[in-house]
């Protein structure tokens, strides 16, 4: 998924992610497979945003992607 989408995250726009966020989170659907381009790179609990502090894929959860989600200044 870092080889397709690199270590920008998709939720701040802060460089750095090191978590692989599903875009549809698993718990709302437990059957998707593990496709990369079904995940886009976030920060999370091993690797906040060194930038805006964020724990980005913790925070969001397994809430869906909205525009008040995707960038830090809406933080």
């Amino acid at each position: 998924m870092f080889a397709i989408y690199g270590t920008v995250c998709h939720i701040c726009g802060h460089d750095g992610a090191g978590e692989a966020d599903h875009l549809t989170p698993v718990s709302l659907d437990p059957g998707q497979p593990l496709d990369p381009h079904l995940m886009r790179p976030a920060h999370g609990a091993n690797a906040p945003c060194r930038t805006c502090g964020r724990l980005c894929n913790t925070e969001r959860g397994n809430r869906a992607i909205t525009k008040a989600v995707r960038t830090s200044r809406n933080w």
